[in-house]
């Protein structure tokens, strides 16, 4: 068996002479002929697979592969099937030796199928990472590097000054001074002349950006985005709105997803600002299209979050410029928040109209709230004109009706190309990546070529890609912040045909792997929510943290194992551990005011215990300090396959600020990440200006036991940082279970390493 690391370009081209198969007693259309398509399996693994091509014994697929792969097998199968009504028969297959493909040669040509007198035409070269550059730019992508750019990441929807900012060093040696995600938003907005483009998972027209405190002074605070929308359109801005059509909101139910979809349509009917709602469609042919666009619809989201619009010139230009938000927050309820996360004091006040929980039944008048951590950035200079292109990719593609509504956006108008204004030394470079199908956007010709074809569909798969090259690329340390964290189960011990094949967890772990065998220490910080949100007892809830317990088991069982094989006193821990959020307050802090809840309900339980995990909704990756992924796409099957649902992500770096120019990053990227630790830890110390020691994974992992015992703890009380381990002891061979004490999560009745329930795997992976 051999590790296969690296890239597997693939060409399938077409067969000839296969057997006929449709002709059996109980076939539906007993004469037609067989209806073949071909994939690969890597060891148990299919890595690809061809459209299939309707009652053809010669078909001719002409579709050609990128695959990352990171898999042991000792064989490669390149397999061609006949897909029926119900499953898919075997044809016949060409079985290839690992060895033969590592040797670096290229298999091409005609090759004979076994099990039948059929051949097939195909070519296959293999190229390990170690043949790879590792640049900062992710190769053969649809877009590529934008220098001369301005990146300004965020945490949360907004942050006020804090003591615990304090704590950061700078490099200007003044303040730690976080801007403030909506409060920039709403500034944009206000000030856009020409257009304002948004996508959204969800866009909630009664969402506030603008709350008290220190804006207070700043002009329209407590306008709805409703509101400043229709006051824009009224001034003559082009404003085009397109969110996710939610199937089962209907106008009538509100859906499971409370999207507002509807709402937010019937909200701007009648006014100057456009809005469409388009469903997550498969373009598909065949009897069963119909039903596998059902699914799609129902089950698949459109996910990107992001704003475009034009902003006033500069100083001394005379050109208005573009700017873009990208990022976690969706411009709805319940997300904003500080880095505070307070559950029940500002109910009344910062989140009056504005009360959400999707984690436990409470209302306003009893609390708590649902806390929510996010991460965003917005964007300036050339990058913004990617953001803008998957717009319009995607309004040409689903708003078929409405394509003359787009703007032409020339440098006659706008200054397109101009740098963003820097201080000095302080420039990006950035780099857009999206998780998107040709069903959903209209791909530019010119650059189809970057785009791998699946089954018929072109498949911008660039964020799972660039989080593979990057994390290849890691050199002391990894940091993620993301929703969801499961995948590689093909590597997992039970259950590896679940439908959860990306490879980011089985690349994370042969990082570390592979560092530990140099003789070099290497870190990986993973922060995910206490639970998926929803009822944590209930079943997809469940067999997400059963998928997410096998991801974590088979990474700490690869990192045991390289320990004992290099006789090293550590632990898996040493390298690689998992966290989450939480907030513990004082019962008698909680405001007088509010409604003593049922007793003996979960509400009544909550005011009892002031305690509820703070969400992560964040899909963030920072690497060394000098490279940061922040974008909408989670690290699960959904938001990395590319046929599911549709994301986007930037890539961001400070040229000037990378490890191989000034040896320890310090750079707005750095400042950002002991920012987030600020908020995490309740302040940082001078063991965490350097993340890839042993030393300072030991000092978070002490920091966040001691946060857990007392947040979990029988007696309330108060926890000043919200970094708590994740509930799961791991044992010195890697194997996961449940702490003892902590078989449940606090205050619920649900396991926490989750149990499989045997739904549909595309809704949970």
């Amino acid at each position: 068996m051999t590790m296969l690391r690296g890239f597997l370009y693939a060409d399938l081209i077409e067969a000839e002479n296969l057997p006929d198969c449709d002709t059996a007693f109980f076939n539906i259309d007993p004469k037609d002929l067989s209806d073949p398509f071909a994939q690969i399996k890597l060891g148990a693994s299919v890595i690809c697979k061809t459209d299939y091509v309707n009652n053809d014994l010669s078909p001719k697929w002409q579709e050609s592969y990128r695959i990352p792969v990171c898999h042991v097998a000792d064989k490669l199968q390149v397999q061609v099937l006949d897909k029926d009504h119900v499953s898919a028969g075997l044809l016949g297959e060409v079985t290839i030796r690992v060895e033969d493909l590592i040797d670096g040669e290229t298999l091409e040509g005609w090759y004979p199928l076994t099990g039948c007198n059929g051949r097939i035409n195909l070519k296959l070269n293999y190229v390990p990472k170690e043949a790879i550059e590792a640049t900062f730019e992710v190769p053969d992508c649809y877009f590529k590097v934008r220098e001369g750019c301005k990146v300004t990441p965020y945490q949360d929807a907004h942050c006020p000054p804090l003591p615990f900012y304090e704590s950061i060093p700078t490099l200007s040696g003044e303040p730690y001074d976080p801007p403030c995600a909506w409060t920039d938003l709403y500034r944009a907005l206000r000030n856009a002349q020409r257009f304002i483009y948004i996508t959204g998972w969800s866009v909630f027209t009664e969402t506030v950006l603008v709350r008290g405190g220190d804006d207070c002074e700043l002009e329209g605070k407590g306008e709805s985005v409703g509101e400043l929308l229709k006051r824009k359109a009224d001034e003559g801005v082009r404003v085009l709105v397109m969110i996710w059509n939610e199937k089962m909101s209907t106008g009538v139910t509100q859906g499971f997803m409370g999207t507002h979809d509807e709402e937010t349509r019937n909200y701007f009917d009648g006014s100057d600002v456009e809005v469409a709602v388009v469903p997550r469609m498969r373009l598909l042919g065949g009897l069963t299209s119909f039903f596998k666009n059902q699914f799609a619809q129902t089950c698949y989201t459109h996910h990107q979050k992001t704003v475009i619009l034009d902003i006033p010139p500069l100083e001394g230009e005379e050109l208005p410029r573009l700017q873009a938000f990208v990022g976690g927050l969706d411009i709805t309820n319940g997300r904003y928040d500080t880095p505070e996360h307070e559950l029940f004091r500002t109910l009344k006040s910062l989140h009056s109209g504005d009360f959400y929980n999707g984690v436990a039944p409470t209302t306003s008048e009893e609390g708590p709230r649902e806390p929510w951590h996010d991460i965003h950035c917005r964007l300036d200079g050339p990058i913004v004109l990617d953001v803008l292109d998957n717009f319009t990719e995607r309004w040409r593609q689903q708003v078929h009706d409405r394509q003359s509504r787009l703007l032409s956006i020339s440098d006659e108008e706008f200054a397109l190309n101009a740098p963003a204004v820097c201080e000095e030394g302080s420039s990006w470079n950035a780099q857009l990546f999206r998780s998107i199908s040709s069903d959903s956007a209209l791909f530019d010709f010119d650059k189809i070529s970057t785009i791998p074809k699946r089954k018929g569909k072109y498949v911008d798969d660039s964020i799972h890609r660039a989080y593979i090259h990057q994390i290849r690329r890691a050199d002391s340390f990894i940091f993620i912040e993301n929703q969801y964290f499961l995948g590689s189960a093909y590597s997992w011990s039970n259950e590896q045909d679940t439908k959860a094949h990306h490879l980011i967890p089985q690349e994370i772990a042969q990082r570390v792997v592979e560092k530990i065998n140099a003789g070099q220490h290497f870190n990986v910080f993973v922060i995910v929510p206490m639970f998926p949100e929803g009822d944590p007892a209930s079943g997809p809830v469940q067999e997400i943290l059963h998928w997410q317990h096998r991801t974590m088991e088979m990474m700490y069982r690869e990192i045991a194992q390289a320990i004992e094989a290099n006789e090293l006193d550590t632990h898996p821990r040493d390298y690689l551990s998992f966290y989450c959020l939480g907030k513990g307050e004082c019962p008698d802090e909680i405001p007088e005011d509010l409604s003593p809840p049922e007793p003996g309900t979960p509400a009544a339980v909550l005011r009892e215990q002031a305690r509820l995990m703070i969400y992560v909704h964040s899909k963030m990756m920072i690497v060394d300090d000098d490279y940061i992924i922040i974008g909408s796409a989670n690290i699960n099957q959904r938001s990395m396959g590319g046929t599911r649902d549709s994301e986007i992500a930037v890539g961001c770096y400070q040229p000037l600020h990378m490890r191989e120019v000034c040896g320890e990053p310090r750079g707005a990227l750095h400042e950002f990440r002991m920012s987030l630790w600020a908020e995490h830890l309740n302040g940082v110390e001078e063991v965490h200006q350097n993340p890839g020691t042993i030393e300072c994974m030991r000092a978070v992992n002490e920091a966040a036991d001691n946060n857990w015992s007392a947040f979990a703890g029988a007696e309330p009380c108060k926890v000043d940082g919200h970094l708590m381990r994740y509930p799961v002891e791991v044992c010195q061979d890697g194997s996961v279970i449940a702490l003892i004490g902590c078989e449940n999560f606090p205050d619920t009745e649900a396991p926490v390493l989750g149990a499989p329930n045997y739904l549909p795997n595309k809704l949970t992976t």
